[in-house]
C-alpha cells in the first residue's frame, strides 16, 4: 500500500469535502461555500488523488461516500467537534462571564431540580449563555465523550463504557401516587394498586423502572392503560380522572395544595429518583467547574 503525505493536504479541500459529505450534494456545498461545481468537483478530485483513495461513489442518481470516504469524514467530523469545544473553552478561559455552558439534562429533572440552579446561577453570572440538551442516558454519555455537553445532570441508574466518566450523586427526589380530588380510591396495600387503572411513565424511564422493581418484590400486577414520556400529560390525565398517576412529588406540590389533585398515602416505601452529576473531570472548561461549584457542591 502507498503511504499518504499527509502534510501534503489542502486543509481547504478537507473544508470541501467536509461539506459535500455533509449535504450528500454537490450543488448544496456549492451553494454554501459560494463555489462553482467545477471548482468542488476538481477539489474533490485533487483530494482523491492526493488520498489515492476514491472518496465518492458517483451515479446519475446522485453521490455517496465510499468506506475510505465514511473515515475521513466521520473522523473530520470529529476534529470539527473538538475545535468547537477548544473554542468555548477558549472563550470561557478569557471572559468567564460571557462564556458558553451547554449541560445534558431531561425536562423533568429541570423543572423538578435543575431550574432553580439556573436562575440563581444567573442572578449572578447573568451574561453566561446556559445550554440545555434534552435526550437519552446513553445519548447524554457519547454526546459528554465527544465534548458536546458540559456536564450531565441525569437519574439513577447511568450505565458507561468509558472509565474516565465519573458519577456523583448530588440528591434524591422523593416519588407518589396521585388521584383526582374526586376520586374516592384508598390504598390499604400495594395489591390494592392492581384494581385500579395506573398511570406511569414510559418503561425506559428511570422512574418507571425503580417502580417496576418494587412491584416485582411485592408480585403485583398492575394495569398500565396509560403511559407517556411526560410529566405534563400524567398530571394532566390524573387530573381528568383516568385513573392513579405516578410522578415525581416536588412535581404536584402546588396542585396538592390547592386541591386540585391529592396524594396517596401507601404503606410500602416508594422508590426515590436519585439525581447525579455526571462528568468528564478534564474536559471541564472554567464555566462548568463555576457552576458546579457554586451550584452542586455548594449545596452538598
Amino acid at each position: 500500500m502507498n503511504s499518504v503525505d499527509l502534510g501534503g493536504i489542502n486543509f481547504n479541500a478537507l473544508r470541501i469535502f467536509f461539506e459535500v459529505a455533509s449535504k450528500n450534494s454537490f450543488l448544496e456545498a456549492s451553494n454554501k461555500l459560494f463555489l462553482s461545481q467545477p471548482a468542488i468537483s476538481k477539489s474533490i478530485a485533487n483530494l482523491e488523488k492526493d488520498l489515492n483513495v476514491k472518496l465518492f461513489y458517483r451515479a446519475n442518481r446522485g453521490i455517496s461516500l465510499t468506506p475510505s470516504g465514511e473515515i475521513l469524514y466521520k473522523n473530520l467530523k470529529h476534529v470539527r467537534d473538538i475545535l468547537e469545544t477548544c473554542q468555548r473553552e477558549i472563550l470561557s478561559i478569557n471572559d468567564v462571564e460571557e462564556s458558553h455552558l451547554v449541560v445534558g439534562v431531561q425536562s423533568h429533572i429541570v423543572r423538578n431540580y435543575f431550574m432553580n440552579k439556573i436562575d440563581h446561577f444567573k442572578l449572578n453570572h447573568p451574561n453566561v449563555q446556559i445550554e440545555l440538551i434534552d435526550s437519552t442516558t446513553s445519548n447524554f454519555i457519547e454526546l459528554l465523550e465527544n465534548r458536546k455537553l458540559d456536564f450531565v445532570i441525569d437519574s439513577s441508574p447511568i450505565e458507561s463504557i468509558y472509565n474516565n466518566i465519573s458519577i456523583e450523586p448530588i440528591c434524591s427526589l422523593s416519588t407518589c401516587f396521585i388521584k383526582s380530588k374526586g376520586n374516592d380510591f384508598k390504598i390499604n396495600s400495594i395489591k390494592d394498586l392492581e384494581k385500579e387503572n395506573i398511570i406511569l411513565p414510559i418503561n425506559k424511564s428511570s422512574l418507571r423502572k425503580n417502580l417496576n422493581k418494587i412491584f416485582d418484590d411485592y408480585k403485583v400486577s398492575i394495569k398500565t392503560r396509560l403511559e407517556f414520556d411526560t410529566e405534563e400529560l400524567i398530571i394532566e390525565s390524573t387530573r381528568r380522572n383516568l385513573g392513579i398517576g405516578y410522578v415525581v412529588e416536588p412535581a404536584i406540590s402546588y396542585l396538592i395544595e390547592t386541591g386540585i389533585l391529592e396524594k396517596l398515602n401507601v404503606d410500602f416505601e416508594l422508590p426515590k429518583l436519585e439525581i447525579n452529576l455526571v462528568k468528564i473531570d478534564n474536559y471541564l472548561t472554567p464555566v462548568a467547574k463555576l457552576f458546579i461549584e457554586e451550584e452542586i457542591i455548594n449545596e452538598n
